[in-house]
């Protein structure tokens, strides 16, 4: 899975770990393995064991379910929308409209009237999820997920999301991801949709 978008690489200066459920993970390398372990265990349970799903299974309730999953045991704040302002995503207020609206957008895109491709599908939902940035953190890898369990229910190759760390280009990667989402969040997805495609 693509490495956060949430923080810089080694970052440790500052760090809010405020909810942080056990003392142990205090060091950043140990909270960062103990994340990724979590985080394959949601990838089990939502993509590689489960069975593809029906319709209208974006909901509420599933979008804070799996980042609770992604999450739980290491933040108190799993699963949980935030309440305070960042620098990044909508207004907290307005998040679970924001979170309906995208839901019924969603149910729109997916259904039998849309002329929208999984891949063109994929970017919108992705970017718009981490657009409202409805969590305290980790709403890029919980979007990336959102994205592998509708690329799953739809029998559709996964990307292979980057390990940007581990590559010698990954920040010119990880650019052009950034990149591609200002683009997004101004309703234009052409370089997300080749983004995400370069990865199936």
């Amino acid at each position: 899975m693509m490495s956060s978008e949430d923080h810089t690489e080694g970052a440790t200066a500052g760090e809010d770990i405020s909810g942080l459920l056990e003392e142990s993970l205090i060091d950043r390398r140990d909270r960062d393995a103990a994340e990724l372990e979590s985080i394959s265990r949601a990838y089990d349970k939502h993509v590689f064991r489960a069975r593809k799903k029906k319709n209208k299974w974006l909901t509420d309730e599933f979008i804070r379910r799996v980042h609770q999953d992604m999450f739980g045991g290491i933040w108190d704040w799993a699963g949980k929308y935030r309440t305070g302002s960042t620098n990044i995503g909508i207004d907290w207020h307005q998040i679970p409209e924001q979170i309906a609206q995208i839901v019924g957008d969603f149910e729109f895109w997916n259904s039998p009237q849309s002329k929208m491709d999984a891949v063109e599908i994929a970017a919108r939902l992705q970017n718009r999820l981490t657009r409202v940035h409805p969590f305290k953190n980790g709403n890029g890898r919980h979007a990336r997920l959102i994205t592998d369990i509708f690329f799953h229910s739809q029998g559709h190759k996964l990307p292979q999301w980057p390990q940007l760390q581990m590559l010698p280009r990954g920040d010119i990667i990880r650019n052009q991801y950034v990149l591609a989402m200002r683009k997004a969040d101004m309703e234009d997805y052409r370089d997300l949709i080749k983004f995400i495609e370069q990865w199936l």
